[in-house]
């Protein structure tokens, strides 16, 4: 009751302000099964790291008169101080149908024989027909890119072993003699993210027996790793790198002369990603059409015109092009020329089958194209493009304080933002806002506010929304954009390969430690059976009968290595009854050391023994029995 009261409250206080989504709706993302609709698999929501926890904080977040720009409340969520903002549409679709993620894991060795290696990912995903695949992958894609660099984590992980002739590390397998081809680790990530793409497009896919369809989405994501970065996008969505030259010496300038902006000439964006549209793609779609005719089900015709065929040319020539053609040629107009094409329109208007602006990415599965039902999904890949930049190859002068400009801002955002900016406008507003906050923690956000302030522009009177520099209308799609500090991310992987080299150093101590205590073993187990061998026992007739030999082995404690082992060789001589009892009486030390005359009775020739030592040894006759008897039971040596 409570709640059917605040909902006609907020009604009333801000009547354009759309419901929350619930299952009870009956809108165009819901599908009945068995005459039961069909849940969301997750709720709606923003990105966690908004924390926008409250239904009221939803609505106003999609409020499409005010456009409110949305911006973490907590900066120190995102790392690296990364940015982020973004504001609904003006209209076009109920909620903001875009989603951001982020991730940081660590790939851990199941043996722990290697250290382990961090990474961080960033996602960005523009949903049409609906949001629930953007939130499906917000939410899902960051686990399976997971899974599929398990897959890998033996040739992942940084290891000793992988060292060429030089002692350089070797970054192709390291095991090349099972294989033959070298595959080096940035095939390994490149492979981990595209099969990442796939799965998620096909999860999309079974989920859409248990739950409601989610549409379809774009995907944009960034992979930090290993000190390299990696961007795969699949989509209209865009990432840019941008980059400012370090400032040049000053010379006298000319008063009559007007010099540009040195800001604005220093900055130049390197593009980390290409737009997958109808009109880009349409050499790959018009094949696709051309080998597969059934899937137009004579409703579309795999031909490019250049202008559009009407009745009135029949019979005429008209230029065309077919397939994979890169030149124009002409024919005869036909009946079967004035079917649609399967791709039309020319730039941002281009649509395939008249339906989609887009023609990679996730979901789409029960997407029909307008007026004919035939399915879009054929006509669709899900498959990456992936761009990579190894960052420590990267010269930046630290007396130059530009590590933003050397290593670059990498700008991800939907195409929100990229259809009313050029790209070259996004690289000088990053770095004019980055010089007016030089040492705030939060300035990569406030980039990103800037950035969607621009793109969203202003309402005017008539509640049209306008670009502030120009009358040129402005996006009245969703916007987010994400702006990552690589220099950032560097200097965090500098620091892991400092310890990851400190815990190398260790590995290898503890290794050559524990070989020189395996040879010390062996060379003392070896140094026992030699001595043993040596112990030679008289025979009964002897004068002198050796009762035990033992070999002692002393050796120092295992922090010294260099230590020799002290072996010792134990006689004993029998000599009278009391002597036997008094040293069978006494507590055993464990070591025990002959005397000079002793081990000389040992060593002498028995000519050369002394005779009285025989005549002590012939009184003590019934006494050496004993001994002797005592002896058999321990065995002889």
């Amino acid at each position: 009751m409570f709640s059917n009261f605040k909902e006609r409250f907020m009604t009333a206080l801000a009547p354009d302000l759309p419901p929350l989504p619930s299952n009870d709706r009956s809108d165009h993302h819901h599908r009945r099964f068995g005459g039961q609709q069909m849940p969301d698999k997750f709720p709606y929501a923003r990105p966690p790291f908004l924390q926008l926890l409250t239904a009221d904080e939803l609505r106003a977040s999609a409020d499409h008169n005010v456009r409110p720009i949305i911006v973490p409340r907590d900066i120190n969520l995102l790392p690296w101080g990364t940015g982020y903002a973004e504001c609904v549409n003006s209209g076009k679709s109920e909620w903001n149908e875009d989603q951001g993620a982020f991730c940081r894991q660590v790939l851990s060795d199941p043996e722990h024989k290697h250290p382990d290696l961090p990474y961080t990912y960033f996602g960005i995903f523009d949903g049409h027909a609906g949001y629930g695949a953007a939130l499906a992958a917000s939410h899902q894609f960051h686990h399976i890119l997971h899974e599929t660099l398990v897959d890998c984590i033996e040739l992942l992980l940084p290891r000793d072993t992988d060292t060429g002739e030089n002692g350089r590390l070797n970054p192709t397998f390291p095991h090349p003699i099972y294989f033959q081809r070298r595959v080096s680790k940035d095939e390994l990530i490149i492979g981990a993210l595209e099969s990442a793409f796939f799965s998620m497009d096909s999860l999309i896919a079974q989920d859409s027996n248990r739950y409601r369809d989610a549409g379809g989405c774009t995907a944009c994501v960034s992979l930090f790793i290993d000190g390299k970065m990696y961007v795969a996008n699949a989509g209209d969505s865009r990432a840019v790198l941008c980059q400012r030259r370090a400032n040049q010496p000053t010379e006298p300038k000319d008063s009559s002369v007007i010099e540009p902006d040195p800001l604005e000439a220093s900055c130049y964006p390197v593009p980390f990603s290409a737009d997958h549209t109808p009109e880009t793609e349409r050499e790959r779609l018009l094949n696709v059409a051309r080998l597969k005719p059934h899937l137009m089900a004579n409703h579309y015709v795999a031909m490019e015109y250049a202008k559009r065929p009407h009745i009135k040319d029949m019979g005429q020539r008209i230029l065309c092009r077919q397939g994979t053609m890169k030149g124009w040629t002409y024919k005869t107009l036909t009946r079967d020329d004035l079917r649609m094409p399967v791709v039309n329109g020319e730039g941002k208007r281009s649509r395939l089958l008249g339906t989609l602006g887009v023609s990679r990415g996730f979901g789409d599965h029960e997407l029909l194209a307008i007026n004919t039902g035939i399915q879009i999904k054929p006509f669709l890949t899900p498959h990456p493009e992936v761009r990579q930049r190894d960052l420590t190859q990267v010269v930046s002068i630290p007396d130059e304080h530009n590590q933003d400009g050397d290593y670059g801002v990498l700008v991800m955002a939907t195409d929100g933002l990229w259809d009313v900016s050029e790209n070259e406008a996004v690289s000088r507003t990053v770095f004019q806002t980055l010089s007016k906050y030089p040492t705030e923690k939060h300035r990569y956000t406030m980039v990103a506010q800037e950035l969607v302030a621009r793109a969203r522009g202003k309402i005017n009177d008539s509640g049209h929304w306008r670009l502030a520099d120009s009358k040129a209308a402005a996006t009245v799609d969703d916007i987010s954009v994400i702006v990552i500090p690589v220099y950032q991310y560097y200097k965090e992987h500098i620091e892991w390969t400092q310890n990851y080299t400190r815990d190398l150093e260790k590995r290898r101590r503890r290794a050559q430690a524990n070989m020189a205590q395996e040879a010390q073993e062996g060379n003392l187990l070896n140094g026992v059976i030699a001595e043993e061998a040596h112990v030679v026992e008289e025979e009964e007739d002897g004068e002198v009968v050796v009762l035990e030999a033992k070999a002692q082995i002393q050796s120092e404690p295992l922090q010294l290595p260099h230590a020799e082992a002290e072996e010792v060789l134990v006689v004993e001589i029998s000599t009278s009854p009391e002597q036997s009892e008094s040293r069978e009486s006494a507590p055993s030390t464990g070591t025990a050391t002959a005397t000079a005359d002793e081990e000389a009775s040992v060593t002498a020739p028995a000519s050369q023994r002394d005779s009285a030592t025989v005549a002590q040894q012939q009184q003590a006759e019934p006494s050496q029995q004993q001994q002797r008897s005592r002896k058999g039971n321990k065995g002889k040596h």
